[in-house]
């Protein structure tokens, strides 16, 4: 009971989360793809400065209406009140979701490289 036949390896539950984390951390590390993560991050703290500042919203509530805002979830629980706030929201919105879409190829990319890399050091297995 305690040993597992040989056979076809399962892959491991979290095993497919793990990979973009590590993708995101090389990222982070090599100058030439810090860029995509420096932009995201940039925007979200241009947005909840904004939103803390112009709509006076706690920084928990600023940066949670980013993030749902950009990912373009809109609950509706946070309204952005005046006109300033309204049409930066407008402008947050276009340009964010641009650079959302860049940062999540560049780590998808980096991803796939990833796994080739991890197949071919582990010979070539085909692994799900």
């Amino acid at each position: 009971m305690g040993r597992r036949e040989a056979g076809p390896r399962r892959p491991h539950v979290f095993a497919g989360m793990l990979l973009p984390l590590r993708a995101l951390w090389e990222m982070v590390r090599v100058p030439e793809t810090r860029g995509p993560v420096l932009l995201v991050l940039s925007l979200l703290i241009v947005g909840t400065a904004f939103y803390s500042i112009v709509e006076d919203w706690s920084l928990t509530d600023s940066v949670y209406f980013c993030a749902m805002t950009l990912a373009t979830v809109g609950f509706g629980d946070l309204v952005p009140e005046t006109t300033t706030a309204k049409l930066f929201t407008v402008v947050y919105v276009l340009v964010g979701i641009g650079l959302l879409v860049a940062f999540f190829s560049a780590l998808a990319a980096r991803t796939l490289a990833l796994q080739s890399e991890l197949r071919e050091a582990r010979g070539g297995e085909d692994e799900p």
